[in-house]
């Protein structure tokens, strides 16, 4: 019975999932009205001033990934803003309500959200998906989906400065580190996850927007310190990453050695616990 159930599950959320991608491709904002001074920005009706904003801060934006990524975007990437929750739930490929940034089919997608009640994380959280649409624009979908969640979050909350991981701080992160409650380092992703960072052991409650932060502070934390103690390692493997080659060789490219060493020399560089 409980195969039974657990199968019937997986096949709505299959379903479901569909169904917000359809949406996603229906609703593409390359049919939104373009901003006259940068076409890279399109707005929905009545969003107009805040097209203006994002393009005022999107060179800054595209000026951090570029230097972080090591290298250019290989074409222009598409920033839609929106008016309405409802405008953006049915673009961003997810039907996340919760959402404030997405980015879908390579093109980055602003809440309202982020013009009103969350307008102090505009710039972060334009500069942490415009990495992923930077990734977008040298590999495929595919070979994007296949990466590391954790990758893809963490080296986007690092080249924003935090953003995405605002309401955990690294001492918390470390903390539940050496807690022994840390996000799992997979060398893959799966092509059904969309958006999830997991742990190495699940938490009771793993969806509240405290753990889902927990998990892109943690990784944040780990694409920072394989940036920062070897540089010229990390900029290897980008560049490998970049060349659409797996990730577990562009690691190898990079440091000489496999994630799970890397983890381990990460953790034992972190401070001790409080």
């Amino acid at each position: 019975m409980t195969g039974i159930v657990l199968l019937t599950a997986g096949a709505a959320a299959a379903v479901a999932m569909a169904r917000h991608v359809a949406s996603g491709l229906w609703n593409n904002p390359e049919a939104l009205p373009a901003l006259p001074e940068n076409p890279q920005v399109r707005y929905e009706s009545g969003g107009s001033e805040n097209a203006r904003i994002v393009a005022r801060l999107l060179p800054t934006a595209m000026a951090q990934v570029e230097a972080a990524h090591g290298r250019q975007f290989a074409r222009p990437v598409t920033v839609a803003v929106y008016v309405t929750p409802e405008a953006f739930v049915a673009a961003n490929g997810l039907g996340n309500p919760r959402s404030v940034g997405m980015t879908f089919m390579g093109r980055v997608m602003l809440s309202p959200v982020l013009f009103s009640t969350q307008r102090q994380r505009l710039p972060a959280l334009l500069t942490h998906e415009t990495s992923h649409a930077h990734l977008r624009t040298w590999i495929s979908e595919l070979s994007a989906l296949r990466l590391p969640q954790w990758f893809k979050e963490g080296l986007a909350v690092m080249v924003s400065g935090g953003g995405g991981a605002e309401g955990v701080s690294e001492v918390e992160a470390r903390d539940a580190i050496w807690r022994d409650d840390r996000i799992a380092i997979q060398s893959s992703n799966s092509l059904f996850n969309f958006s999830a960072i997991r742990f190495a052991q699940p938490p009771e409650i793993p969806d509240t927007s405290f753990r889902i932060q927990m998990g892109y502070r943690q990784a944040g934390m780990f694409v920072t310190f394989l940036n920062v103690s070897n540089p010229d390692g990390f900029g290897r493997m980008m560049n490998a990453i970049l060349d659409d080659r797996p990730f577990v060789e562009a690691v190898a490219t990079g440091y000489g050695t496999d994630l799970q060493t890397l983890w381990l020399r990460f953790v034992r560089a972190m401070p001790t616990a409080r």
